[in-house]
């Protein structure tokens, strides 16, 4: 994802996330991949599942605006899983065009056959940046509950699709009915294993409203340096083990 700088004012180095003691550190990196990266081969995602060290990954499948397809998606998923990493898809919307069951079907019908109960497949996400309205929906929080519901019915695995959006500009935008897990854009200049994105706009946090809680994947920097990536790429972070990862947002489980 590339966040615009109006809604994220710092960029941070990679390196200064690795300046904390690992002993003391709770959050486990992940990165997020898509075209930008080019074409990454095995060789690549054993590099990246190694530096870090990685613990997952999520690949761009889809974007809604006149649909596209991601056309790096089918070999990222497959080599990031051979790599051993936990692996996740997820879907840029253009809610302003087209209808939560019409992005839903996209998504799916291109992305779906990875997104299994295999043990290596995390909850999809969608990703929330374009502020345009929503058609087919009442609210920006009714499209994405009904996206995520029409997502989850196309398996009979269970999965909670997350939500990615800014702190401040996305998360504004939706509600305490949302239904999506969250996944905070905040470049806000706290160590990747050890801080949280909810340092501003709190009352946005629509998981645990006014306190730093309730976040299920942070963005910390669009300007990571990663072994097997040649440019930079996005560091996330999750707020637990690679176990806890496993079990709570693989698909499945």
């Amino acid at each position: 994802m590339k966040k615009q700088k109006v809604i994220i004012s710092a960029v941070i180095l990679a390196t200064a996330f690795f300046a904390g003691s690992k002993a003391q550190a709770t959050n486990i990196l992940g990165i997020d991949v898509s075209a930008y990266q080019g074409s990454l081969s095995q060789a690549d995602w054993n590099s990246i599942a190694s530096g870090g060290p990685t613990a997952f990954a999520f690949a761009r499948a889809t974007t809604g605006y006149e649909y596209s397809e991601d056309a790096t998606y089918p070999n990222n998923m497959a080599y990031g899983k051979a790599a051993g990493l936990q692996m996740g898809a997820y879907h840029f919307s253009h809610l302003y065009a087209n209808t939560p069951a019409e992005e839903a079907s996209y998504f799916w019908n291109y992305a779906g056959s990875q997104i299994i109960a295999d043990g290596k497949s995390i909850d999809p996400m969608i990703d929330f940046e374009v502020f345009s309205g929503a058609d087919g929906a009442s609210s920006y929080t009714a499209w994405f509950n009904d996206w995520a519901a029409d997502v989850k019915a196309k398996t009979s695995s269970f999965m909670h699709p997350v939500l990615y959006a800014s702190a401040c500009g996305g998360m504004c935008d939706v509600s305490t009915a949302c239904t999506l897990s969250a996944w905070v854009a905040n470049y806000n200049g706290e160590n990747l294993y050890s801080g949280n994105p909810w340092n501003e706009c709190t009352s946005c946090n629509y998981v645990d409203p006014g306190t730093a809680n309730g976040w299920t994947y942070w963005q910390v920097s669009d300007a990571g340096s990663m072994p097997g990536i040649s440019g930079d790429v996005d560091f996330d972070a999750y707020p637990d083990s690679a176990a806890d990862l496993k079990a709570y947002q693989g698909v499945g489980e």
